[in-house]
């Protein structure tokens, strides 16, 4: 049996017991630092956050981090305007309603619209990277393929990814860490010694796809054996002496 992992797919269980399940976001400190400088200061922790995303958006389980890094900035952002907003509401000399329902509206539109198009990119690549863990398993598990390049052609990742993502759930515990994998492709089997290559012209089971007709047999004047006399015997067939009965065979 699998499991529901925080990642919203499905993940088979290794020997018959639920595997572990992949973290819904792999945070470093440096990602925490990040949200919270977003929260407080957005400009900078935008800036940040775009620096954490063109360093590591090249690694698939990094892509929902980075996305959800965007979407709580854009969040903090908001909430630092509203904070400006309530501060001048409760001023000395207070906010007109329809400033404070146009700020309201140009926040929305430049900071929430924004966070909940991140929001929806993370929960994407939170379901590819579900599924390309499933693909995984499922290959490794099941196909018992243990070549990066077979793995590399049958999920469309290149093998420097496949690397990558393998170290990511042996690190989890979804596969298991003793697993050792190949470098490259599995070879094509070799043809057996004395064999020759088929040909993709030549039918199955090693038969020529075109064989000699067998040279037509005529029939042919047997001698014999008891009387002597000549008979005249067709091909494959045997028949009795006309004169003396003695079986004569096609030879």
């Amino acid at each position: 049996m699998g499991i529901v992992n925080e990642l919203g797919g499905l993940l088979p269980g290794r020997e018959g017991q639920p595997s572990d399940g992949l973290p819904k976001y792999e945070r470093t400190t440096f990602d925490y630092v990040i949200i919270g400088i977003g929260y407080l200061f957005m400009p900078l922790g935008l800036v940040l956050a775009l620096v954490r995303m063109l360093g590591t958006h090249y690694k698939n389980y990094r892509k929902p981090v980075n996305y959800s890094l965007l979407f709580h900035v854009f969040v903090g952002g908001f909430l630092q305007m509203m904070g400006f907003i309530v501060i001048s509401i409760f001023s000395e000399e207070g906010i007109d309603i329809t400033l404070l329902i146009t700020l309201l509206i140009l926040f929305s539109l430049v900071l929430l619209l924004p966070a909940s198009a991140f929001a929806r990119s993370a929960a994407k690549a939170r379901f590819r990277c579900s599924q390309l863990a499933n693909q995984y398993v499922a290959l490794i598990t099941a196909g018992r393929v243990r070549y990066i390049g077979n793995l590399a052609g049958r999920t469309g990742q290149s093998e420097g990814d496949v690397n990558r993502d393998l170290l990511y759930l042996q690190k989890y515990g979804v596969l298991d860490s003793g697993l050792l994998f190949h470098e490259g492709a599995d070879p094509e089997p070799q043809a057996p010694a004395g064999q020759a290559a088929s040909s993709p012209f030549s039918p199955p089971g090693g038969q020529p796809l075109y064989q000699q007709p067998r040279p037509q047999q005529l029939p042919k004047s047997v001698r014999c054996p008891g009387c002597g006399a000549q008979n005249t015997v067709a091909p494959d067939q045997s028949k009795s002496c006309d004169y003396c009965g003695t079986t004569l065979a096609y030879s």
